[in-house]
């Protein structure tokens, strides 16, 4: 899959990549899912679910998690959910999930893949 980071049909996903999960996006709206909920509420409805439907074409369009890195790269993208322990294709298809229907619960904020610190601290 070949993305035109210029091309019409990638306008919302490109404003919510590099617009909102911009470098500063947390010191801006707060953590991922606060992020994704700005967009939200700033784009219209049409805007939103076409924002879900280039996500899933991105999805659908590649194959794996390298692929789909790849795919995305045109795009440009400040903020990296594999840090966090997720699979790119785990938190687009998140993502693409909380597009189509903000009003539910998300994963978004979630670390994946890494023990959560223990409250009490380390263990003596």
């Amino acid at each position: 899959m070949k993305i035109d980071r210029e091309a019409a049909e990638w306008v919302e996903l490109r404003t919510l990549l590099v617009a909102y999960f911009n470098q500063d996006f947390e010191d801006i709206w707060g953590p991922p899912e606060d992020t994704v909920l700005a967009f939200c509420g700033d784009a219209s409805k049409a805007q939103r679910l076409s924002a879900a439907d280039e996500v899933r074409r991105v999805l659908d369009g590649t194959t794996d998690d390298a692929d789909t890195l790849r795919a995305l790269e045109p795009l440009g993208r400040d903020y990296h959910p594999e840090a966090a322990g997720w699979s790119i294709r785990d938190w687009l298809a998140e993502l693409e999930r909380v597009l189509r229907n903000p009003q539910r619960p998300t994963r978004l904020n979630e670390r994946r893949g890494r023990p959560r610190p223990s409250i009490e601290g380390p263990e003596s």
